[in-house]
């Protein structure tokens, strides 16, 4: 096995090596990664991990501003659009709602999520190394099926709309490489907790929109004639407020329900493709 990474390594940078920055640019990458949500502040915090899976795709534009197909010199602006899904297995470790003790597996958990952002790049001397600060608007869907376990379960679908606000870091090397580290601060603009079948009859929507998110990745591309391939670790993070609270009833009794605040932890790799 060890002989074969070697060679691998060895027959890429072997490789001719074309790393021309264009003005369009295209990637699409399988992601993998390692998920946790926990909320802490209850007495018995429940947890939900696991192993999460998919797919992103990334489209990055540069010298919006300018006529032609070559960058600007000039014209520094550049947009960003990133589109995910991640699905997994995902097992709960807590409490059903009258306080019995609770564990399932292999609950199938999923998200969508995507973010528009614009910025500019900063060239810094003759070195090949730039900075790209950025903000934009970003979307995060997730669809909780603890329902379908069949145990008192409820399915839970989270909504957060936030702005992130980024630095990326690059450096240009040699024979078509490039290494890159990305930093990004996420702040909760709007956030809905919506819960279906509580008890097997009560659907409740919380706003919960206290919170931030921070997420960072290191990159690293290797660039051919005509496409570059690029491996990319990185870790997510969210961190939520504890929820308004909504009362509802079942016709004999009135409750108040409160989402609680919690955090999620994703760490993962991105194995992919550049055009």
């Amino acid at each position: 096995m060890k002989k074969l990474l070697l060679f691998t390594l060895a027959f890429l940078i072997a490789l001719p090596a074309f790393a021309q920055e264009k003005k369009h640019n295209l990637s699409l990458a399988f992601e993998t990664s390692n998920y946790s949500y926990r909320e802490p502040s209850l007495q018995y915090p429940p947890d939900w991990s696991g192993t999460m899976y998919g797919v992103s795709a990334q489209y990055t534009g540069r010298s919006l501003f300018s006529d032609g197909t070559e960058i600007s010199a000039e014209d520094r602006s550049f947009l960003n659009l990133e589109l995910r899904y991640m699905q997994g297995d995902v097992d709960y470790d807590g409490y059903l709602q009258d306080g019995t003790a609770f564990k399932a597996k292999d609950i199938g958990d999923y998200y969508f999520e995507g973010a528009l952002t614009a910025g500019a790049v900063y060239d810094i001397g003759q070195s090949g190394f730039s900075l790209w600060p950025y903000l934009g608007l970003g979307a995060r869907y997730l669809v909780d099926r603890l329902n379908e376990t069949g145990s008192g379960g409820y399915r839970r679908t989270s909504t957060y709309i936030y702005m992130p606000i980024g630095l990326k870091a690059k450096q240009e090397l040699s024979n078509g490489w490039s290494l890159s580290a990305n930093g990004q601060f996420d702040v909760l603009l709007s956030g809905r907790q919506s819960s279906k079948d509580i008890g097997g009859e009560l659907s409740i929507r919380n706003k919960q929109d206290e919170g931030y998110g921070l997420r960072g990745s290191v990159k690293l591309q290797k660039d051919f004639k005509n496409f570059g391939i690029f491996a990319e670790p990185f870790i997510r993070y969210w961190h939520i407020q504890n929820s308004d609270g909504v009362l509802a009833t079942d016709g004999m009794y009135i409750y108040e329900f409160v989402e609680p605040k919690n955090e999620t932890r994703e760490y993962g790799l991105k194995i992919g493709l550049a055009f």
